[in-house]
């Protein structure tokens, strides 16, 4: 089995986990756990495909590193906003009828 087999199968396995995590309604676990092992999952799969289909484990390693730090970067950027929107989701709007 080639390398880029093995790499498909662990993508297809991570598919399958993330749409474990994020179809499940009415767990014990938040939502906002729920989203972020969504977004753990889905950072290791761009890492995946960027490592062994478009050829990053063979670049150099500050490449590597730039492409890590991105990934973290915008997955923690994505799960900030989402959490922020979920904690400001709770409160009562501070006026009601319509905007003037």
């Amino acid at each position: 089995m080639t390398t880029l087999v093995k790499a498909w199968i662990v993508l297809v396995a991570l598919t399958l986990a993330a749409m474990a995590a994020g179809a499940v309604e009415g767990a014990r676990v938040p939502a906002v756990a729920q989203v972020g092992i969504v977004l753990v999952v889905a950072g290791l799969k761009a890492s995946t495909v960027l490592r062994y289909f478009l050829g990053l484990r063979t670049a150099s390693s500050g490449w590597r590193v730039l492409f890590a730090l991105y990934l973290v970067v915008l997955c923690g950027a994505i799960f900030a906003i989402y959490a922020a929107g979920s904690a400001l989701a709770a409160y009562p709007p501070l006026a009601s009828g319509p905007m003037p």
